[in-house]
């Protein structure tokens, strides 16, 4: 079920996915750390205002308290002034602990100070209205204001200091937890990454190193000769991809090796074959023309008819000869200027008492405008175009119709032949029958000699069915830009 994971891509994938993975892991562990250290610095902070607002309170709390006694007993004019400052003062500090507050808790804390700060400005705000202290004035000083009222502001300030300080407490427990856990969290991307690094490289070994060099033997060995040695098909997927190509290659050698002998053999043979058409084409021409000599008026008609089909073979005989030695000897084309229309009407003009024989219509199409001119060996390709034309007249039956449609564009030219015989019987590449025993065209070498022609022009041929049966046979040649 892991087989899938042996290739080098999905290796390196998966490598690369592990790693991200570690980068994600870390940048989350520091994220998380940066994001409660804020939160800790913020509520710190937090804490701090608070506390430093608290002895702010405090602090203008006594200030104002000291005030009342210049204004009872010092007769301060300017006393009732700075009260009141005190007071405005004290007022918006109040209002910015409650602002900086952020849960019941503490806003039930600042309400009893709030409160109790309530109760010392009413008791001591009377104290102004009078010029001197009575009795009951200087037992309010004394001991309503000292010990009562001064006792609940105390009770609620310790009260509010000992909540701050809890809670700055419980920030300092969070913070060294977290410095703790940090610690291991540091630690997890570094076991990932050594996991990582083991698990690679035992991979690597195992699955490229030692297959790859597997492979690089193997290859010494077949270059050497040794066509039968086998690659192991070990390894991820690409290097076992590899050793089957090797194997297959050296395989594909074995049979080559045993194809260049026969080869040899033919070459041998292609030595042999002009001096065997020589020692044809001898005979082949006194038969022809004896039997054109003793065609006469005088004699019999089957004697005449039995003379012309000995010409009639012969002149086969003798194209069959003609192609098979320009097809073992190499061509050169000398180019001149023409178009592949006019090339294909000479050609023609070779086979057209055969089409009048046979019954045959030849029909042309894209002849109506002006050709291309184009550098051609007129001579070669006209035997080329001669040949496939004689193809498709000895493949058609008394009165079918063979096609020639011609076409060009800005960058190619092409000429088609269609026939409505039986259709292509044969491979013309591997020259193999397609439809089991079947009879050769009678051209014999035609095709491939026209093929070569073609391929030296830098053209191509190719084959199709026609659609509505025969043989569909195009010659397609680019134009130089």
């Amino acid at each position: 079920m892991f087989k899938r994971f042996y290739s080098l891509q999905t290796a390196l994938l998966l490598h690369e996915l592990s790693f991200i993975l570690l980068v994600l892991i870390t940048v989350s562990a520091g994220g998380v750390w940066s994001v409660f250290w804020q939160q800790n610095s913020a509520e710190s902070l937090r804490i701090g205002s608070m506390n430093t607002t608290v002895q702010n309170v405090r602090g203008e709390l006594y200030r104002q308290l000291k005030e009342v006694f210049d204004a009872s007993f010092l007769h301060d004019n300017d006393a009732i002034d700075e009260y009141q400052s005190y007071t405005g003062t004290i007022t918006q500090e109040l209002k910015t602990l409650n602002s900086l507050s952020s849960d019941e808790q503490e806003q039930r804390a600042i309400r009893d100070v709030s409160k109790a700060y309530r109760d010392f400005y009413e008791q001591t705000v009377v104290l102004f209205r009078s010029e001197s202290l009575g009795v009951e004035q200087q037992q309010l000083l004394d001991h309503d204001l000292e010990q009562e009222t001064f006792a609940q502001l105390e009770l609620a300030f310790t009260t509010l200091e000992q909540l701050l300080t809890s809670k700055q407490q419980l920030l300092t427990d969070s913070r060294a937890r977290w410095s703790k856990t940090l610690i291991w969290l540091a630690l997890v991307p570094l076991l990932i990454a050594i996991s990582l690094l083991l698990v690679a490289r035992r991979f690597v070994r195992g699955n490229v190193v030692r297959p790859l060099s597997d492979v690089i033997d193997g290859a010494k060995l077949i270059s050497k000769g040794d066509l039968d040695h086998d690659i192991p098909l070990v390894g991820v997927t690409e290097l076992v991809k590899l050793s089957e190509a090797i194997n297959t290659m050296a395989s594909d050698l074995v049979s080559s090796r045993d194809r260049l002998v026969e080869t040899k053999k033919q070459a041998a043979m292609g030595d042999l074959v002009p001096l065997v058409a020589h020692n044809i084409r001898n005979p082949l021409a006194g038969i022809r023309a004896a039997s054109q000599v003793a065609i006469d008026d005088e004699i019999p008609g089957h004697t005449k008819d039995t003379l012309s089909d000995i010409i009639v073979a012969v002149d086969r005989l003798e194209r069959w000869v003609t192609s098979l030695l320009s097809y073992l000897h190499p061509m050169k084309p000398h180019l001149s200027a023409t178009t592949l229309k006019d090339i294909a009407d000479n050609a023609l003009l070779l086979i057209e008492l055969q089409l009048v024989d046979k019954s045959i219509t030849l029909k042309r199409l894209g002849w109506e405008g002006a050709a291309k001119t184009v550098q051609l060996d007129g001579h070669l390709f006209e035997q080329a175009v001669f040949n496939l034309a004689q193809n498709a007249l000895e493949a058609s039956k008394a009165g079918d119709v063979i096609t020639l449609q011609y076409k060009q564009s800005d960058d190619a030219l092409s000429l088609t032949i269609i026939d409505q015989g039986l259709g292509l019987i044969f491979d013309p590449l591997s020259e193999q029958p397609l439809n089991g025993d079947v009879k050769r065209l009678s051209c014999g070498l035609g095709i491939p000699f026209a093929q070569k022609i073609i391929k030296q022009h830098g053209g191509t041929l190719t084959y199709r069915k026609g659609s509505n049966g025969g043989t569909a046979v195009e010659i397609k040649l680019m134009l130089p830009s």
